[in-house]
């Protein structure tokens, strides 16, 4: 890959500084960077506890890192953006439903959440990133 496909290594080290204190799974995150492929990220030892997809990007404002990460729950997720100064944004992620004793508040919960994670796993599905 030539330069140009790469995400320059201080840029990949500031994604690296941001995201350390969510998952030790960063450690992994290779260096050199490439631009525009999914990676999945292994903790150090292999730890199974969650697994992390990332893509890096460029755009008219920098370089940026899409993050995904999902627990071995199957219910806990964070979806986010990391830009090249070390900000982090949270993108649109699955959301889990709240209980309502009344059924016909349940039913439109349900209908709600099914609706926006359907919307978010088209969104994951298109970066490559849901597992």
């Amino acid at each position: 890959m030539t330069s140009e496909e790469m995400v320059p290594g201080r840029v990949r080290d500031i994604f690296v500084t941001a995201l350390t204190p969510e998952t030790t799974h960063i450690a992994a995150l290779p260096d050199p960077l490439p631009l525009g492929h999914r990676i999945g990220l292994v903790a150090p030892g292999g730890s199974p506890r969650e697994r992390i997809r990332v893509l890096a990007e460029h755009d008219e404002t920098g370089y940026f890192l899409d993050y995904y990460r999902e627990g071995n729950d199957g219910e806990t997720s964070w979806h986010a953006r990391v830009r090249e100064d070390g900000s982090i944004t949270p993108l649109e992620n699955l959301t889990w439903r709240r209980h309502f004793d009344d059924p016909e508040q349940a039913r439109q919960e349900r209908e709600r959440v099914a609706a926006h994670n359907t919307r978010v796993v088209e969104i994951l599905r298109a970066k490559n990133l849901y597992m």
